[in-house]
């Protein structure tokens, strides 16, 4: 049984505490009725819990991940449909403090952190069986580390609430040192959610190999671009733990990892759940789709398209292509077409269009919206193991290559070329984190902790974009302290904003 398809009761009532109004922070101050009225029960916990997973799916948390990770890079772009300026902001290099996306993923992370305080905090006191109520307070701290983590990587130094707001006289907060951050909450949480159990009750709860894959994403992140960070060895060391588990493994096929039956399998360790069902569904697979095209499922809106840059990443007889981008899709009116990612559509049946849509993300039956969106996969951690053991370890040992080979040989690609020094190895684990990951919103982020954003985003504009190469400044490595955040919370002064915006 899913997390999205219970306490449906629980969530209705969430809905009356937590739930966002028109303006984000007149929900966190006022819209808490009662709460010490509520946390009675372990199903008053659990439904709490799933109050607290809901904020991950809040308009521009996950369902669009994409927005940032991925046209925030060089993989992708705003697409054919052009008619949002945030969006446009955000591909080309120009956000400014008053962008909707980086508002809204900024204020609901806070809406969502909130949620995950109160859990924390008002659980422990309910009368109810030790290791459920521990279990409940566990993945909560797992959710709140994971959305600091998220925030600091976004937008530097931010503010540190790890207390409920129930009320105006707790809205003024300071951002704090990112340092801080990690050091007080991020790895601290991660640390406990360390032991919750390896399976959970409920499909897609976080488990121990989640907080265990996600702190060697944090050590690796603290790590940055430092050849001599201790924190390389810690994140091979947690990111080998995921793997002697023996709780997961790659599926034999990579077009399989992406289908609606398979989610939540041995190669998902955390995933951002979705049910059009329940009212929770996924719109990220239709916002890919070309625009005005009526497939047998849905009419796309044309956003997020790929570039040619990552359709040139990708080496001959890498199967993941044929997933990767959209060859063929099915029409309502019985036909089909075609599509040619490199643009020639030689070879192609007709009508073929020449020109590359993601195709990672396919549904075939009505109604859409049932995909997770994959935050850590299986394939992510033996990448991160070969990237981290090279870096702690000066060569590429054995082992590192045997976990970037299994990822090569699922993809029909040959082992790496034996041999490598340390900087060949890396750019070619950087190269197979581009391609497999591709389209799954973590591009931007690998980019920025590397410190190669800048130099990458500049020769791709230049080469593809040359008009817009010059939007690309150093101070594009974090995104603006939303304007709002600034006008409403006294913590926080125009003084205050990150350079450059």
């Amino acid at each position: 049984m899913k997390i999205r398809n219970i306490y449906l009761t629980g969530i209705v009532l969430l809905g009356m505490l937590f739930n966002s109004c028109e303006d984000p922070l007149q929900e966190q101050v006022f819209s808490f009725i009662a709460p010490e009225n509520f946390y009675r029960t372990a199903t008053d916990a659990e439904a709490a819990l799933v109050g607290v997973y809901a904020g991950f799916r809040l308009i521009h948390m996950y369902d669009r991940q994409y927005m940032i990770g991925d046209m925030g890079s060089d993989d992708t772009f705003t697409g054919e449909f052009r008619g949002n300026q945030d969006r446009i902001q955000i591909d080309e290099f120009t956000v400014d403090p008053n962008n909707g996306i980086v508002r809204d993923r900024f204020e609901n992370a806070y809406i969502t952190i909130n949620r995950a305080n109160a859990v924390i905090s008002r659980v422990p006191a309910i009368d109810m069986n030790a290791e459920q109520r521990s279990n409940i307070v566990n993945q909560a701290r797992f959710l709140r580390a994971f959305l600091y983590f998220d925030l600091v990587q976004l937008y530097g130094a931010v503010p540190l609430k790890i207390e409920e707001t129930l009320n105006v006289s707790d809205i003024s907060s300071p951002r704090v040192p990112v340092d801080r951050i990690y050091d007080e909450i991020i790895i601290p949480d991660l640390q406990a959610a360390e032991s919750l159990p390896a399976t959970q009750r409920l499909s897609g709860q976080a488990t121990n190999t989640s907080a265990k894959a996600m702190l060697a994403r944090v050590y690796m992140t603290r790590a940055g671009n430092d050849p001599n960070s201790p924190f390389w060895a810690m994140a091979r060391d947690k990111a080998l733990e995921v793997i002697n588990s023996n709780q997961h493994q790659l599926l034999s096929s990579y077009r399989d990892v992406f289908l609606v039956e398979n989610e939540n399998s041995v190669e998902h360790i955390f995933s951002i759940q979705f049910n059009a069902m329940q009212g929770v569904g996924s719109s990220f697979q239709v916002f890919m789709q070309p625009r005005g095209i009526n497939s047998i499922t849905v009419n796309g809106n044309g956003v997020n398209e790929p570039t040619p840059d990552i359709v040139e990443a990708f080496d001959p007889g890498d199967l993941r292509y044929n997933t990767a981008f959209l060859l063929e899709l099915p029409l309502a009116n019985g036909g089909t077409n075609f599509y040619d990612p490199k643009g020639s559509c030689e070879g192609f049946p007709s009508p073929c269009i020449p020109q590359p849509y993601i195709g990672k993300f396919q549904e075939f039956s009505l109604p859409v919206g049932n995909l997770n969106y994959p935050i850590i996969r299986y394939s992510d951690v033996l990448l991160m193991y070969a990237e981290a053991a090279n870096e702690a370890e000066g060569n590429p040992s054995s082992n590192a290559y045997m976990a970037i080979n299994q990822v090569r040989n699922r993809a029909g690609l040959p082992d790496l070329t034996p041999g490598l020094g340390q900087a060949e190895f890396r750019e070619a684990v950087r190269k197979e984190r581009r391609v497999e990951l591709a389209f799954e919103g973590i591009r931007r982020y690998d980019l920025v902790r590397w410190g190669t954003l800048l130099d990458v985003t500049r020769v791709h504009f230049q080469r593809f974009y040359p008009n817009l190469a010059g939007n690309v400044r150093d101070h594009h490595m974090i995104f603006p302290i939303p304007q709002r955040e600034i006008d409403l919370n006294p913590g926080i002064s125009i003084a205050d904003q990150n350079p450059g915006y």
